[in-house]
């Protein structure tokens, strides 16, 4: 009965938004939508779009200049498609600088909703010259933010709960050391995408701040000091930062998105040097990396040694009171110090990487040559899981690729190729075909060998790791109206060898299709379809045995946006999941939730955001992920499962000019269940509640 009411509360709301006035542009708004589009396949509930954030972010408060805008400008905003970059520049070369911004409505692959999508963020100006870097401007246009966050869950969780010292002596993993708090601070300063200067500090929930575990106060500090696009210099950075390089297949650090209704995300636009800011405390490089360009050439080098956690195996004594890591078994990759198994863990070793990319680009064509060493201050324990049969035991090794890219009219080709000298070799080859300004294909092919071991490898595939591993993808977008839009894909994959939880070569399949209505400017809606096929392992009777079988999964999505007025907006979905499991049982799936965008215009000094969802699930496999809005800087994209509901709010207000705090409450309810949580995070009761306060300062 709930259900039911909700739905009839959502259709009327919905009936109320047909015939409004679509709001000015909003940076939350537009940004809220492009993360959701490439985060809605992840399915990972801890993901950062830091870096990510911040170049929205940085082109909202400073919108490009389209005439003034280079190949490399346009695709930092990642809006525009290689298609649609290369006819906008080509426009302007052809016919001089932009007037005005619908102007843009007059170049092939440019409609009302790409250009709604890109206005936010970009402007039409004098073309110019860039501003002078000197330091009275460095003075009077750097910008500096700092934020300090501090979340946690209000309920009692059991790793935090009283324990006697008995009882603790004898299971001293079963408590954790510090309290419930998460914080976060940060500062960094920015001057145009020329100067950016920054320290992050965090604490996790249950790490110790301060004290005999983490006697430096914080557990994890990073810092960085970048310059760049000056003169030669593309990138010189030191601290720590994230290299990203050709289509991700031989070394990508930091997020790289994969397969998506955005048919077009397929291809990876790499952007060799980063500066990291972000608190994973794992997917970076710490030590000095540049890219200079010459002439034709850029040159790109970077050297890091940095200390992971890792789970270790073997200790050997060196005199007799230090301890040097002989083997570790896996990375640990969670970031979370919290009891002494995990404090164990703890820069268990040192990680030391070191290499270059050298890339000739030429009009519409580049290639590039990439080599990386890798060492570690221990070897692996050996293997005993069969389906790592091929995993290399040892270090150092060495990576070698080469990746390219060129458009020829209305074909861009790009792809990768790369081996590791000690082991197998990897390759992908893909397009992007425009084959009329309303009809886009993308294909691409992926042959990973399960000899091939990269760690830091991060190229569109299946599996979370680029090995064992073919695939053939295809996708097309169809603009079959100036209201109605067609995406959609298919994606085959085999792995020739054993995998987790796969005891024999396994093989699969994944489509979607999905239909948007853009009718006005005020109302979007699509459905979605999406089935995958995959061949797992399972058990019987809770036992795991050595039989694989097929699980079949089904999704339906109907979702649909509006604005009510220039104050408020409206947005909901429902969303159906059918699971068939390998050993013949189903699972199936519901949400559905409603959010409002409460937003006054200027004097106004707050914005409301609320979301209420109800979900019912038959258990873990037929959950449902779904994007949230968050404070600023951080993201949620939990999965819902069991039954029960979740709403949460968020409350900005603008202290001053320059500065903002941020509120946000969420909470679960299960009705199905008398706890939540598991291990040390379960709670006795059926609800958790999250709360985060975030204070933002900007001069």
């Amino acid at each position: 009965m709930k259900i039911a009411a909700s739905l009839i509360v959502l259709l009327c709301l919905s009936s109320m938004g047909w015939t409004q006035q679509r709001p000015d542009d909003d940076r939350e708004g537009a940004i809220d939508q492009i993360i959701e589009l490439v985060s809605e396949n992840l399915e990972a509930e801890d993901l950062d779009f830091t870096t990510f954030l911040e170049d929205l972010d940085y082109y909202y408060n400073r919108p490009l200049n389209l005439n003034r805008a280079t190949r490399e400008d346009l695709q930092r905003i990642i809006l525009l498609n290689a298609f649609q970059v290369e006819a906008l520049l080509q426009h302007i070369q052809t016919t001089g600088k932009l007037k005005a911004i619908y102007e843009l409505q007059g170049i092939d692959g440019f409609d009302r909703q790409t250009i709604a999508a890109l206005r936010p963020f970009v402007k039409v100006g004098e073309a110019g010259s860039r501003p002078a870097l000197n330091w009275k401007s460095i003075k009077e246009e750097g910008k500096h933010e700092a934020f300090v966050r501090y979340q946690r869950v209000i309920e009692e969780m059991d790793g935090y709960a009283p324990i006697s010292d008995s009882l603790l002596l004898a299971s001293p993993n079963s408590r954790y050391f510090g309290d419930p708090a998460r914080i976060l601070t940060r500062y960094r300063f920015r001057y145009l995408n020329n100067i950016s200067i920054g320290v992050t500090a965090e604490k996790d929930a249950g790490e110790q701040f301060g004290g005999s575990t983490n006697p430096k106060g914080f557990d994890y500090y990073g810092a960085h000091a970048y310059f760049g696009n000056y003169g030669i210099v593309k990138h010189a950075v030191i601290g720590d930062y994230q290299v990203q390089i050709g289509q991700g297949l031989t070394y990508w650090t930091g997020l790289a998105f994969g397969k998506s209704a955005d048919i077009t995300g397929i291809k990876r636009s790499a952007r060799e040097i980063t500066p990291y800011s972000s608190a994973d405390e794992n997917n970076f490089m710490r030590g000095a990396a540049t890219t200079l360009k010459l002439g034709s050439f850029e040159v790109t080098t970077f050297f890091s040694n940095k200390r992971v956690d890792a789970n270790i195996t073997t200790l050997d004594t060196t005199d007799g009171e230090d301890f040097l890591v002989s083997e570790f078994s896996s990375f640990q990759t969670s970031g979370y110090h919290r009891t002494p198994g995990e404090l164990l863990d703890k820069d268990a070793i040192w990680e030391l990487n070191t290499g270059g990319h050298v890339r000739y680009i030429r009009d519409r064509f580049q290639i590039g040559a990439t080599g990386i060493y890798t060492n570690y201050s221990g070897n692996t324990a050996p293997y005993t899981q069969l389906y790592r049969k091929f995993e290399p035991n040892g270090s150092p090794f060495f990576l070698g690729g080469v990746d390219y890219q060129l458009m020829i009219r209305n074909v861009l080709a790009f792809g990768e190729f790369s081996q590791r000298f000690d082991g197998g070799t990897a390759f992908l080859n893909g397009a992007i075909i425009s084959l009329d300004p309303r009809f886009d294909i993308s294909i691409l092919h992926r042959h990973f060998d399960p000899t091939y071991n990269a760690p830091r490898s991060n190229a569109v595939s299946e599996s979370s790791r680029n090995v064992n591993e073919d695939g053939f993808y295809f996708g097309l977008n169809a603009k079959l109206s100036t209201s109605w839009l067609f995406k959609g894909y298919f994606d085959l994959f085999s792995f020739p060898w054993m995998r987790f939880q796969a005891k024999a070569p396994t093989k699969g399949k994944e489509y979607l299709a999905q239909l948007e209505f853009k009718p006005r400017r005020n109302f979007s809606s699509y459905f979605r379809y999406r089935f995958e096929d995959k061949y797992e392992g399972f058990d019987l009777g809770g036992q795991p045995t050595d039989e694989i079988g097929l699980r079949h999964r089904h999704w339906f999505r109907l979702n649909w946006q509006y604005t009510l007025n220039k104050v408020v907006s409206l947005r909901n979905r429902l969303e159906y999941v059918h699971v068939d499991l390998p050993e013949g049982d189903a699972q199936n799936g519901f949400m559905v939730y409603q959010d409002v965008i409460f937003k006054p215009k200027w004097p106004a000094k707050y914005e409301f955001k609320v979301r209420y969802a109800l979900f019912d699930t038959d258990g873990y496999d037929s959950r449902i992920y779904a994007y949230e809005h968050d404070v600023l800087y951080s993201f949620s994209v939990p999965a819902y499962y069991h039954r029960g509901s979740r709403a949460y709010l968020i409350v900005k207000y603008d202290l001053t000019r320059w500065s903002d705090l941020t509120v946000r409450v969420a909470q679960t309810f299960y009705s199905n269940r008398k706890t939540s949580g598991s291990a040390l995070n379960t709670i006795n009761g059926p609800t958790r509640t999250e709360a985060k306060v975030q204070l933002r300062v900007k001069f």
